[in-house]
């Protein structure tokens, strides 16, 4: 039997980027994943090609079984809606991976330089509002079907070097404020036997990155299925709830439980 058969998992965010590679990844453990976002077929933001639907298939030709529903998770009904289907359908919800981000959205306006003074609204919304705030609203509702069952895990995507500001204002402040955030949950959901984690991948070659060019100066990247098995080894360890409420760095959970990235290699983190 595969290791997560039986587990219900919603990953939000994942018609792309992290949120797939997760998806894919909980689908080769045999979970069946619900996976969100706002790109359905013939309705794609930013006209990306990559959709909810797809990555559901990719779930499901993985041995798990992968389930599509558009929400915007800034959207209280959306998110709302969504949780009373997984209950009606399953009853309960085994684990949360908060994947949305909507900094990273051509879309947005570019502004008239890098400073913070210098960027438009809309990226602090974008960063915030589409990230802290959504997070924090999915895993209101998650909750409660957790409790149901008195066990849990909310694994909260986020990035962060030690010491330094990681990319702009806008963006470090929204990372800490969901690495903040995890150690608030973990502490409120202790005595209920839920885990709060964040977890902080390197530099992703995600679909919008692999077109872009972009890539670090020191030449270490990582796929996306590599954060995906970091959240598998979380999700079958026993004693994740030592970890609730870190902030805790894909590369370093590799050596830890021993996965590799899909070329068999443990590439190390942004910066290291």
């Amino acid at each position: 039997m595969k290791p997560l058969q039986g587990k219900i998992a919603l990953v939000t965010g994942a018609s792309r980027g992290a949120g797939r590679g997760i998806a894919f990844e909980l689908g080769t453990a045999g979970a069946t994943v619900y996976v969100t976002g706002r790109s359905v077929r013939g309705a794609t933001t930013d006209d990306r090609p990559e959709t909810i639907e797809d990555t559901a298939d990719g779930v499901t030709s993985r041995g798990g079984n992968g389930i599509a529903v558009r929400c915007d998770h800034t959207n209280d009904n959306d998110v709302r809606n969504l949780f009373e289907r997984i209950e009606r359908e399953h009853g309960r919800i085994d684990m949360l991976v908060n994947s949305v981000f909507g900094g990273s959205e051509s879309s947005l306006p570019s502004g008239e330089g890098r400073h913070f003074w210098e960027r438009p609204q809309e990226h602090w919304d974008a960063m915030m509002v589409a990230g802290p705030q959504a997070y924090l609203l999915t895993s209101r509702y998650a909750v409660p079907l957790m409790q149901q069952q008195k066990r849990g895990l909310i694994v909260n995507m986020t990035f962060f070097i030690k010491d330094k500001i990681s990319g702009n204002l806008y963006y470090d402040l929204a990372m800490n404020a969901i690495n903040r955030m995890t150690m608030g949950m973990a502490k409120e959901l202790k005595d209920f036997n839920i885990s709060a984690v964040a977890v902080c991948p390197g530099w992703m070659r995600t679909e919008r990155v692999i077109d872009s060019g972009f890539g670090p100066e020191d030449g270490a990247t990582e796929t996306t299925a590599y954060v995906g098995r970091a959240v598998v080894a979380l999700a079958t360890d026993p004693t994740v709830s030592r970890f609730s409420g870190d902030a805790l760095v894909v590369a370093d959970l590799a050596k830890l439980y021993g996965f590799t990235d899909v070329d068999g290699t443990q590439p190390l983190p942004f910066g290291g």
